[in-house]
């Protein structure tokens, strides 16, 4: 199903401002109906045109699906209507711009260490929190919730965020960086994780970039323009704000090294497979499924852990580049389990990837979680 470029050019201009959209909640939803939704959402669908009656196809469907799901008492999430509710999978596929596909000759050439859990040097010895939550910190070190619309950058909005994150906690400042100066400038010279730009990437090769260019600019001097999906062109100078010196790479498929490096370095950077999140709203989500494989599709920012007092079921905090108007105010949890299950990505090549990996990638965690986490390291 295809849409026309001025169709995508409106929803630019009314998708931002779903952010303070009266968004029924999933309880809400008996007797709701598309032009309730489009009214809600401020879709900019004409009466009785073509694609209102595809999107109202489209929508229906989605609801039918949301009020399946709510149905059963036992699911420890709830499912709702956001601003995606109408969109096709193809547009859902593209915003997934993490596509991952391992080569270990690329990955000899970027600049990332391997991580060092602290508790083992004698000098650090303090116990690991039972829960950490990183939207709580004093002074702040998350920046507000981004939307990455419909390109493919959620690569760039991942690394970029958590630059801020550790940009703040090594300085006190926390500046909102730009997420566009990475997206239309780092190379992507083997295709990994897709074709750079809006075509997806993967979080080293935008801090590699930002190491190579001397640092990354604020946002407000480098706006983002990439939201209709068109990567745009990079800017032949910036002015620096953050510098990088390098980046660390903990443990794949290690959960006790991912909440060693969360609780003591901070928030990461992390790949997930984010391909049944969109009727995601609230509550500890278990709907990726290891029986029917795992594909790592998206970038995003893991936050914190922690247990939910409902259900007693661990969770870990994940932040998303889906706008507030999506899940838990622009966040998801993920259960998080003792003994994470684990599986095959039986897709790494999906969107194309690094020129000459493997098949398939071994994976763990809910959605992969634990599968590629990294964080940087500034130059203070």
């Amino acid at each position: 199903m295809r849409f026309t470029l001025l169709t995508v050019l409106a929803l630019v201009a009314v998708l931002t401002s779903t952010v303070s959209a009266a968004r029924p909640k999933w309880h809400e939803l008996d007797g709701y109906t598309f032009d309730r939704y489009v009214s809600d959402f401020k879709k900019p669908y004409a009466p009785h045109s073509k694609e209102y009656a595809q999107r109202k196809e489209l929508f229906d469907a989605k609801l039918a699906q949301v009020r399946a799901h709510n149905a059963d008492a036992s699911k420890p999430w709830r499912a709702g209507v956001n601003h995606m509710s109408d969109y096709t999978r193809e547009e859902l596929t593209h915003m997934n711009g993490g596509r991952l596909r391992e080569n270990w000759n690329v990955r000899k050439q970027l600049r990332s260490k391997p991580y060092v859990k602290k508790h083992q040097v004698a000098v650090n010895s303090i116990p690991l929190p039972r829960q950490v939550d990183y939207r709580l910190s004093i002074p702040s070190i998350l920046s507000a919730i981004k939307d990455q619309g419909m390109c493919g950058s959620c690569w760039a909005h991942g690394s970029t965020e958590t630059v801020e994150s550790y940009a703040a906690m090594a300085t006190g400042d926390l500046f909102a960086l730009s997420q566009q100066q990475v997206t239309a400038c780092a190379p992507n010279p083997n295709d990994c994780g897709g074709t750079g730009g809006c075509g997806g990437s993967i979080i080293e090769l935008a801090w590699d970039y930002l190491i190579q260019a001397g640092g990354i600019a604020q946002e407000w001097t480098y706006p983002y323009t990439a939201y209709a999906g068109t990567t745009g062109t990079c800017a032949p100078s910036i002015t620096p704000v953050v510098s990088l010196t390098g980046y660390t790479a903990v443990t794949s498929n290690q959960q006790h090294d991912v909440v060693d490096a969360l609780a003591r370095a901070g928030p990461l950077a992390i790949n997930v497979d984010a391909s049944n999140w969109g009727m995601y709203e609230s509550g500890v989500f278990t709907g990726c499924d290891y029986s029917k494989n795992i594909t790592i599709d998206h970038v995003v920012q893991l936050v914190g852990y922690g247990t939910d007092s409902d259900s007693g079921l661990d969770y870990w905090i994940v932040r998303n580049s889906w706008s507030p108007a999506w899940g838990e105010h622009g966040f998801i949890r993920l259960l998080k389990t003792s003994q994470p299950e684990c599986g095959w990505d039986v897709q790494p090549q999906q969107g194309t990837g690094c020129n000459g990996g493997p098949a398939q990638l071994w994976t763990c965690g809910m959605c992969g979680i634990l599968f590629d986490t990294l964080y940087p390291t500034i130059k203070v």
